[in-house]
């Protein structure tokens, strides 16, 4: 809020608190910003210092950049590291020492960033020093992403630097819980266009790019050759070294942060023009070797060095740049291969193949087939296709999960099978634990996706092949999966995200004028709540807060979870939970014959009779299970799961609404598809059906007890196999005498929700057709388990 709204706010509260001779916590806002600031808990000041150019200046005109101080701001790192190490909230959930963990049949397990060989090999490294040997490693994980706040006010960019630490588990870095803090904002110079170009500025640019972060972390160095005492969530105190970790940042910034040639690779020598080829591995020494024996141009032209700047890593011990750029899914996979290449590259291929005129009729219609793609629980849609201007990285994803039945029958079968190769290593790649296996299964991904991706080749679409940096990365992820972990814990989504309350609410806030300070304040003011949040909420002070109430119902969720069963990696659950609605749905039908009347399926009691004969016995007396005549009917139900393969999971339970409704929102029928345990001796798909859910309702009995029921249509698998060009699972409607296969259930037999997408075939989509009459106009189906990681689970 601004000071104003606070003041009003304030003013309203007292006059509501009058009439009971009481006063409201604050007089106005300085009194509650002079609260804030006196809070010791989280508390980071901020500092600056200032750059300046010092090179060799023109005689006359000289460049208003040259004669500028850029200011930095930062926040001791030192300071914020112990504050992340004091907060509470992270108990149980950081690792103290690097570790290595090993399946029953001996297949090495990566998951949380301390499970990598990298932190491995540095505490072997610490320990041979008799000073830091037994002490606490705590590698520093920076991040940083230029951001624009407003382009209408003329252009406010700024470029945020983040903090980590290696210890927390993964999950803990992606969520919203202060494990990542903002450490300082870099400085932009700027210069006039006419001298946006002159070599000295660009070269000013880059060592400002360095030397800033070098200042920053100044503090740390001290910590990196000698132990410092520092204060643990657990309450205990360690003995704890410091070293710079891995560097979280997107290709332009890399090329920056490796002081590389634009389009080189940062990790490997490989030239630009073949990078398909591979190189050496870069290194610190390598880079000191080359330096002395090639002059400046022939290390540009040959190496990809830039030889005039040397990356702020190299003031720091047991630091190489070159081996601490961190995999970015966001960036390399999502945005970058699937989206700026893939995408487009079907669109040359159809301009290359049929024209111009013919190629926009089929994208329509592969635009129409992503339209009409029925609903699920938490998937994106897209309504005119992919007929939007701005692209996000929200956007991408959702796009991803539909693409690829949507342009099958359109395009050659190569062209599917590299977007299905594509899209299996992105799954793979995307899970919590990653495991030996795991990498053979992601080798054989990017196999499948290099050969399969010379068609493009082939057809002209890319007649000078693929090297581009952004897809020469996926040959180093094995590698970096290896060294740090599962990869959705180092992602520039991770500080994409952060800049929403970091950069982006905090200009919001502000006056606009002179923005940076009130920016700096909103951050110092924020983290000093959310760490006094936290020492409240442990202290029992928040007990009968709303926080406090939803924590608890996260908690009870997970431990509903775990009553459930425990995880069963193979599957991704071993149970789930399936509850229908609290409340029943108005003006439906009390009565079986009225319902069936209403639903148009008069076999409806029969089934009700069939499934309640399959119930077992009343114990007291030994006589069927029989119904009472009334029932309840509800338009939902919710599915409660744990996902080990979901980074969204958060390590607790993940919940979807499964819908069964006559109209959704005012509008058409909406009738959801699920996964039906079949057979519990069978794991994946062999011992789950498909079907559709028409109705939910409870059956009250005789024997006291209330059956929660969904009656379904039943699909029928097409193969015994999935789909050898898609992978995908396919299944059509199941008859039985030429009727529509119905059975009542109980909804323990429910899973989750399933996601169908209409094979589509060579056909035009008919303009009829509608994402809420798909289900209904199509006759066969892909079960889509690219849908989430879960679907991918269970059913790749």
């Amino acid at each position: 809020m601004s000071a104003d709204k606070i003041d009003r706010l304030l003013h309203l509260w007292g006059s509501s608190l009058a009439p009971h001779q009481d006063t409201p916590p604050f007089a106005d806002h300085q009194d509650l910003y002079d609260t804030i600031d006196a809070t010791p808990m989280g508390d980071a000041p901020w500092k600056s210092f200032g750059l300046e150019y010092n090179g060799d200046r023109p005689l006359e005109n000289i460049p208003s950049w040259m004669d500028k101080t850029y200011d930095v701001w930062y926040r001791d790192p030192k300071v914020l590291i112990k504050n992340i190490f004091a907060n509470t909230d992270f108990d149980g959930e950081i690792d103290y020492v690097p570790y290595r963990e090993f399946s029953p049949d001996g297949s090495q397990r990566y998951q949380n960033f301390m499970s990598g060989n990298w932190a491995w090999d540095q505490a072997d490294e610490i320990a041979q020093d008799p000073q830091t040997d037994s002490a606490m490693f705590i590698p520093i994980i920076l991040g940083s992403d230029k951001t624009t706040v407003s382009v209408a006010t003329g252009q406010n960019d700024y470029w945020p630097v983040y903090l980590s630490v290696g210890n927390v588990h993964n999950h803990v870095r992606r969520a919203h819980r202060n494990a990542v803090v903002l450490l300082g904002f870099l400085p932009i110079p700027k210069a006039a266009k006419c001298d946006s170009d002159d070599v000295r500025f660009r070269k000013f640019k880059k060592k400002i790019f360095h030397e800033a972060p070098g200042q920053m972390l100044q503090s740390l160095k001290s910590g990196m050759e000698k132990a410092e005492v520092v204060h643990c969530p657990d309450g205990h105190h360690r003995r704890a070294i410091y070293g710079i970790g891995p560097y979280i940042a997107d290709y332009p910034e890399q090329v920056l942060l490796a002081c590389i040639v634009q389009n080189w690779c940062g990790r490997c020598t490989a030239f630009p023009n073949n990078l398909d080829e591979g190189g050496a591995p870069r290194s610190r020494d390598l880079a000191d070797a080359l330096r002395e024996a090639f002059s400046n141009a022939a290390l540009w032209d040959e190496w990809g060095m830039d030889a005039d700047i040397k990356p702020f890593t190299d003031r720091f011990p047991r630091a190489t740049i070159y081996l601490l750029l961190a995999p970015d899914i966001l960036h390399q996979l999502i945005k970058g291969t699937f989206k700026d290449h893939l995408v487009e590259w079907v669109t040359k291929y159809l301009e290359q193949v049929h024209g111009k005129t013919r190629a926009k009729e089929i994208l329509a219609d592969i635009d129409r087939r992503i339209a009409v793609v029925p609903s699920f629980s938490g998937l994106r849609r897209f309504p005119e296709g992919r007929g939007f201007t701005q692209w996000t990285g929200d956007d991408s994803k959702a796009l991803m999960k539909v693409y690829l039945p949507a342009i099958e029958g359109h395009v050659p079968d190569d062209i599917v099978r590299t977007f299905r190769a594509f899209l299996e290593f992105c799954y793979i790649v995307r899970r919590d634990i990653i495991t030996d296996q795991t990498l053979v299964e992601l080798r054989d991904a990017l196999a499948q996706f290099h050969q399969c991706r010379e068609i493009f080749h082939t057809v002209g679409v890319r007649p000078d092949g693929f090297s581009l940096p952004r897809q020469h990365s996926l040959v180093h992820y094995e590698a970096l999966i290896k060294q740090f972990g599962a990869p959705n814990g180092l992602c520039t989504s991770i500080t994409e995200s952060k800049h929403i309350k970091a950069v982006k609410e905090p200009w919001r806030r502000s006056s606009k004028y002179k923005a940076l300070g009130q920016m700096l304040l909103t951050n110092q003011h924020m983290d000093k709540l959310a760490a006094a949040a936290v020492d409240f909420e442990k202290r029992g002070m928040l007990k009968d807060s709303l926080a406090s109430s939803h924590f608890q119902y996260l908690g009870d969720q997970f431990n509903d979870a775990n009553d459930l069963g425990i995880i069963d990696e193979r599957l991704g659950i071993v149970h789930s939970s399936v509850k229908l609605a609290q409340t029943a749905a108005r003006n439906r039908p009390a009565l079986v014959i009225s319902l069936a009347d209403e639903l148009e399926i008069p076999t409806l009691p029969n089934l009700i009779r069939e499934f309640l004969s399959q119930q077992p016995d009343d114990n007291a007396t030994r006589r069927p299970v029989t119904f009472t005549g009334r029932i309840k009917v509800f338009h939902s139900a919710g599915a409660t799961f744990v996902s080990p393969s979901d980074p969204h999971g958060i390590g607790c339970a993940r919940r979807e609404l499964i819908r069964a409704t006559p109209s959704w929102y005012r509008g058409p029928a909406r009738y959801d598809t699920v996964f039906v345990n079949t057979d519990d001796a069978h794991e994946g798909v062999q011992g789950m059906g498909v079907a559709r859910v028409l109705c939910f309702f409870s059956l009250p009995c005789t024997n006291g007890l209330s059956y929660p029921c969904a009656l379904i249509h039943w699909f029928d698998y097409v193969t015994d196999e999935p789909d050898e060009l898609t992978g995908m699972w396919m299944i059509k409607p199941s008859l039985q005498n030429r009727n529509r296969h119905l059975a009542v259930i109980h909804i323990d037999t429910i899973v989750r929700a399933a996601h169908l997408i209409p094979i589509f075939g060579q056909e035009f989509v008919p303009p009829f057709v509608t994402f809420h009459s798909s289900l209904d106009e199509y006759r066969g189906f892909y079960i889509n388990h690219f849908v989430d990681h879960h679907a991918f689970k269970l059913f790749s």
